[in-house]
C-alpha cells in the first residue's frame, strides 16, 4: 500500500496552487502576538464553556426545565477536566508554533499549525458530541446518533485517505474551483454563516410558542444538536486535504520556493538557519 507521505516534488507539484502558497506563507508571516492571544482565548473559552455547561447539566439534571435521562450513558464520558485541559493545551501549541516559526520557517510553521489545530478540533468535536447526546432522552435515538457519528468518522478519514492518494499518485491534483474561492473568501463566508446561525437561534429563543426562556434554549438545541456535530465532522475532509498540502509545501519547501520565485527571506523568515 502506497504511503501518502512519500510523494516526490514532481508528483505533488500541481497540488500546491499559488493561492494556497500565499495563504500558507502569509498566515505564519503575519502571525503576531495578539493573534496568539486571540487564538488561545477563543479556543480555550469555547472549550471551557462547553465543559461548564455539560458539568451544569450533569449535576443539575433533576432541576432543569427540560427533563433529561438520568441513566444517560454519556454522562461519565470525557467527564474529567483534564480532557479539556489537554484540548486547550493543543490549541495553545497550535498558536505557539505559528508564532515561533513566523521568522524561522513559514512552511513548517503552517504545517504544524494545521496539524495541532486539526487535532484540537477533533478533541473538541468528540466532546461536543458527548455534550449534545446529554440532551437526547431516547436511548434508541442516542444509539442511532452514535452509529451515525461513527460512520461519519470512518467515512471522513477513508475519503480523506483516498483523496490524498489521488492527490499524490493519481489525477486529482488541483483543488476544486469552489474550494479555491472558499479559501479566498473564507472570512466573509464564516461571517455570513455565523450571522444566519445567530439569527435562527434568536428566533427560536424569542418564539412565543414557549413561555419559559430556559425551555426555549434547550428545546432549540435538542432538535438537531447531535446531528449537527455529525455534519461538522465532515469539515475534516477539507482540513485533511489542507494538512496534506501543507505537509508537502514544507517537505518540498525549497522546490516550491524556486517554482514560485519567492526570495528566501520572504519564504522562510529573517531568522531561518537552514
Amino acid at each position: 500500500m502506497k504511503s501518502i507521505f512519500t510523494g516526490s516534488f514532481s508528483q505533488v507539484e500541481e497540488t500546491i496552487s499559488e493561492n494556497f502558497m500565499k495563504e500558507a506563507i502569509n498566515t505564519i508571516k503575519k502571525f503576531k502576538m495578539y493573534k496568539l492571544i486571540l487564538v488561545f482565548l477563543f479556543f480555550s473559552g469555547s472549550s471551557y464553556a462547553v465543559y461548564g455547561v455539560s458539568f451544569f447539566f450533569t449535576n443539575n439534571i433533576d432541576d432543569l426545565a427540560v427533563p433529561f435521562d438520568k441513566n444517560n450513558e454519556f454522562i461519565s464520558l470525557f467527564s474529567n477536566i483534564w480532557y479539556i485541559h489537554i484540548q486547550v493545551f493543543i490549541f495553545f501549541i497550535a498558536g505557539l508554533v505559528a508564532f515561533l516559526y513566523k521568522e524561522r520557517n513559514h512552511a513548517k510553521g503552517y504545517f504544524l499549525f494545521n496539524f495541532f489545530l486539526s487535532l484540537g478540533w477533533l478533541l473538541f468535536l468528540l466532546f461536543a458530541f458527548k455534550f449534545t447526546q446529554l440532551m437526547v432522552n431516547s436511548y434508541t435515538l442516542r444509539m442511532l446518533y452514535t452509529a451515525l457519528f461513527l460512520c461519519s468518522i470512518i467515512f471522513v478519514f477513508y475519503q480523506s485517505y483516498q483523496n490524498a492518494k489521488k492527490m499524490v499518485y493519481g489525477t486529482k491534483k488541483k483543488r476544486l474551483a469552489f474550494v479555491e474561492w472558499l479559501s479566498k473568501n473564507r472570512k466573509n463566508v464564516l461571517s455570513m454563516l455565523f450571522g444566519v446561525g445567530a439569527l435562527y437561534y434568536l428566533t427560536k429563543v424569542i418564539s412565543p410558542e414557549v413561555d419559559d426562556l430556559e425551555t426555549r434554549i434547550m428545546g432549540s438545541l435538542i432538535e438537531f444538536a447531535p446531528l449537527a456535530v455529525c455534519l461538522l465532522f465532515f469539515t475534516f475532509i477539507y482540513l485533511n486535504s489542507k494538512l496534506i498540502r501543507s505537509y508537502y509545501l514544507y517537505k518540498c519547501s525549497e522546490e516550491f520556493r524556486k517554482k514560485f520565485g519567492i526570495a528566501e527571506t520572504d519564504w522562510y523568515g529573517g531568522k531561518y538557519k537552514g
